[in-house]
């Protein structure tokens, strides 16, 4: 059946909504990429953020406090700073903990040419992840 030029699934039950078939693939990969992202944030981050986004041992230079993952967004003026995340996780900075986690990243998949893309989706997939666990 097609709505406004858009396939839709029938409603399996009486009263229920009509969805488009792609918002259910759609959410259901962004679910995927958040629970990758877990994943690899689980192995690479929590050492100095901290299980879910707490704070734990990484602390901002000019203050001194703890960094808190939860609130990422919200101290970014509400929004996700990609360009910000992208500039911290790659910019090569000798010593600096954000290089060398990359480039412990990037040296899982080192048979492979196309390593630094692989590294860059598990980073990917970790912004989903602390997206996902955002407070208000």
């Amino acid at each position: 059946m097609k709505l406004f030029g858009i396939l839709i699934a029938p409603a399996v039950a009486l009263g229920a909504s009509v969805v488009p078939i792609c918002a259910h693939a759609d959410d259901e990969v962004k679910q995927a990429r958040v629970e990758m992202g877990r994943i690899w944030y689980e192995k690479y981050c929590t050492p100095c953020h901290g299980l879910g986004g707490t704070p734990n041992s990484a602390m901002y230079a000019a203050t001194k406090q703890p960094v808190d993952l939860r609130n990422y967004v919200h101290r970014n003026g509400g929004k996700f700073p990609s360009g910000k995340w992208l500039t911290v996780v790659f910019a090569p900075q000798p010593g600096a903990t954000h290089t060398e986690v990359w480039e412990k990243i990037r040296s899982v998949d080192t048979e492979s040419q196309e390593s630094d893309a692989i590294a860059r989706g598990v980073v990917a997939n970790i912004a989903e992840y602390v997206i996902s666990i955002q407070t208000k």
